[in-house]
């Protein structure tokens, strides 16, 4: 017998334990969708923050994500490829390259979107009202969590830029 070590009830691990369990359920519900689409997982990403702000530096990119700017590269040059992307100099700097989302893209976001809604919606219809609302309470508790974490880190955004 392994043992296997159990969260507290309530506590933060518990939370996370039960969300990553969550996560794992609705991407496999999800695979068979979203591997139709010509797109990779990382240029998914991409396009969501384009989708977002719109037209954004290749280094503005590059700190969001994390990842080196040959990286960055070889999935843009994809998301140009299926028509996704543009990429061109920024007229103020030349040196500097802009990346923006094609209508293709904005329709590809949304089909993401649907799908999204979609399968929450055929879960939801599954549920008690009760349950329901126990899910709306939860997500106003995050949204809550979010405002305050974002009001706390302004201060340190700020600083930074100076």
């Amino acid at each position: 017998m392994t043992d296997q070590h159990v969260p507290v009830e309530g506590n933060v691990e518990h939370v996370l334990h039960a969300f990553e369990e969550f996560q794992r359920r609705i991407e496999g519900v999800h695979v068979p969708e979203f591997l139709n689409l010509e797109v990779t997982m990382a240029q998914a990403k991409i396009l969501r923050i384009l989708e977002t702000d719109g037209e954004l530096h290749m280094a503005e990119l590059v700190r969001r994500l994390g990842i080196s700017l040959s990286t960055l590269s070889g999935h843009v040059d994809g998301l140009v490829e299926h028509g996704l992307a543009t990429r061109r100099d920024d007229p103020a700097d030349r040196r500097q390259v802009l990346i923006a989302p094609t209508q293709a893209a904005h329709d590809l976001v949304e089909q993401f979107r649907e799908l999204n809604t979609a399968h929450l919606s055929r879960l939801l219809q599954t549920m008690t009202s009760d349950q329901r609302l126990d899910i709306v309470h939860a997500f106003n508790h995050i949204t809550r969590a979010i405002e305050t974490s974002s009001a706390a880190a302004e201060p340190d955004r700020k600083e930074l830029s100076r």
